[in-house]
Order: structure tokens, then sequence, then C-alpha cells
């Protein structure tokens, strides 16, 4: 018996101008025979080469008969039991007592090349498994810190890595690197995980009714003075940037007649990176239309750092008419 990783080896000889050949009990067994079973022919041998690949092995046997030309064939050889094999047949010439005999070797290579592709699937999987696992985790983080379910946290991480050109497993990992990094939470973040956590092996912890969680923004739009605006009210950070994105995106057509579009920022509670990083990127948008983007701002919001980014801010007091300033 052949382990499943070792390939199988027969011999064959024949002598030219004698049509019966001469087979090792393992070239019977390649071609799924007994030993001894039947006489081997020239006939028999090339019955059992698949009918796309018999001309090329027939020709190879003739010209190494006949030339001396050395056999170096790689085909697929049909047993029989009707089932198929990749072999590789190898021979050469050389000049006996009755003639030049032709000898050689059969290679069955069907048992190590299913070893190859089987242990290729299994890099391939546990590659799989260990990306899943790292997104999984991408995913938690966002689930524990903006209180949403999984399909949208996975929705974040699709749409940031859409956003910034990273690949998604790319973009899991620097998070959860990140994460690691910062040694978790706050102390106030832990307190209320804390709690929630020995709520959760208590009866009380069952979930509350009441549907999907807001995440307190509120967008919306109107013309002043013919100038569209875009009002956000309450934190604008990764889980709501894509809300606001979709409303800027959704002004741009009357942007582009009056040439001006104000996003009006006073009422934002909280102005994270993401909705920074959404701003930049749509005012880039809008200037290749010819819209100049404006953002207005409270005197204590934290976007007056955008100014790096190359956003247009105007600090205005929350009382202030939009329309003076559009």
């Amino acid at each position: 018996m052949h382990s499943q990783a070792e390939a199988q080896v027969g011999q064959y000889r024949f002598t030219s101008g004698d049509d019966r050949w001469r087979w090792s009990d393992e070239m019977f067994e390649i071609h799924g025979m007994e030993a001894g079973e039947v006489v081997p022919t020239r006939d028999l041998f090339l019955r059992h080469v698949r009918a796309d690949h018999r001309d090329r092995v027939a020709a190879a046997l003739e010209a190494c008969e006949r030339d001396g030309t050395p056999v170096g064939e790689h085909y697929v050889l049909v047993d029989l039991a009707g089932d198929e094999r990749a072999v590789t047949l190898s021979g050469g010439r050389d000049q006996g007592a009755d003639g030049a005999v032709v000898s050689g070797f059969l290679v069955d290579v069907s048992v190590s090349q299913r070893a190859t592709v089987a242990d290729a699937v299994n890099v391939q999987l546990h590659q799989a498994l260990e990306s899943h696992a790292v997104i999984d985790q991408a995913k938690g983080v966002l689930m524990l810190v903006y209180g949403i379910d999984g399909d949208a946290a996975f929705e974040l991480l699709r749409w940031s890595s859409q956003q910034r050109n990273v690949r998604l497993l790319a973009l899991a990992e620097r998070l959860v690197g990140a994460v690691e990094s910062a040694g978790g939470l706050a102390p106030t973040s832990r307190a209320k995980l804390d709690e929630l956590f020995f709520q959760s092996l208590g009866e009380e912890a069952a979930p509350a009714s009441g549907g999907a969680p807001t995440h307190g923004l509120t967008v919306s739009s109107r013309v002043v003075g013919g100038v569209p605006v875009v009002a956000a009210r309450g934190p604008v950070d990764l889980a709501t940037a894509g809300v606001l994105s979709a409303a800027i995106a959704a002004a741009s057509g009357a942007a582009r007649q009056s040439g001006r579009l104000v996003v009006d920022l006073r009422e934002a509670t909280h102005v994270g990176s993401a909705g920074v990083s959404v701003l930049a990127s749509l005012d880039r948008r809008a200037r290749t239309h010819g819209t100049t983007l404006r953002v207005l701002v409270a005197p204590d919001s934290s976007l007056l750092l955008a100014a790096g980014h190359g956003l247009e801010v105007a600090v205005v007091d929350p009382a202030g008419a939009v329309g003076a300033l559009s």
C-alpha cells in the first residue's frame, strides 16, 4: 500500500518491433489492474491514455523508438474503473541484444496533486477564518461603542473601507490593533460596561422593546437665498457620517446651480474625525464642479481643527442668521 502523499511509480520496457511490453506490478496497479491480469501491449497502453492526449503520447513513443528521442510526457490516464489519473511518462532507448529497447517510468502524481491542492485549500481556509475573526472583532468594537447591531457595524466598516480606499480586512486589523494599543475603554466607559455586564447576568437584562437604537443625528435641508443649506443636529461620528454625506450629496445638484453649498454644524454636539474626513472629501468633489462648500460651526466646535483639511470654516454664534452668512 502507498501512503496518500506518495506518488506511485511503475516501470515498463519493450523491444523495438515487438508489440508485447513488460510491466512492473506498480504499472498494473496504476492502470487499475491486478499484476499479470492481462498481457500488456502498446495498444493496451494507448487505450488507457485519454483520447485527447493519445496521439501526442503515441508520437513520443514512436520518436523514442525510431530516433532515440527521450520521452517526457504529462497526460491523463483512464484506469480500468474509468477513473482519471494525472501521470508523467518518461523513457529512453538503449541498444540490446535483440535490438533497440525502450524503457522508462510511469509516475502517478494524482495523489500528490490532491494533497497539494488540499494543503492549499487548508491554508486558504485558515486565512479566511482568521480574516473573519478579525472582522468580527472590529464589528464588536463598533457595536459596543455605537450601540448598533452586527449588520450595521459591518456596513460601517464597508462604507469606511470604500471612502478611504482601504481593504476591509486591513481596516479591521488596524482598528483592532489601535484598540489593543490604547488599552481598552476609558475608566468611565469601563464602569458603565461593568454595570451592563452584571445586569446581563440577571433577569433585568431582558432587552428593552422599542426597535433599533437611534444614533442621535438629525439632518435637514432647505434653501436660503437660493443657496442649499444642510443642517445637522447631534453627533457626527463614524456611525452617522454616512447620513450627513448622503444629505450633502442629495443637495449637490442645487448647489451646482448656485455655486455654493452651506453645511450648518452649529448644533452638532460632536464632530469626529470621520465627519471631518467626509466633509473634506465632499469639499474636494464640490470644487471639481465649481461649487464652494462652506461649513458653519459654533465657537466651541471641535471642527475648528478642520481648517487644516482645506475646508472653509466660518465660526458663527448659534443665533446667527444663515442667510447672511451664505
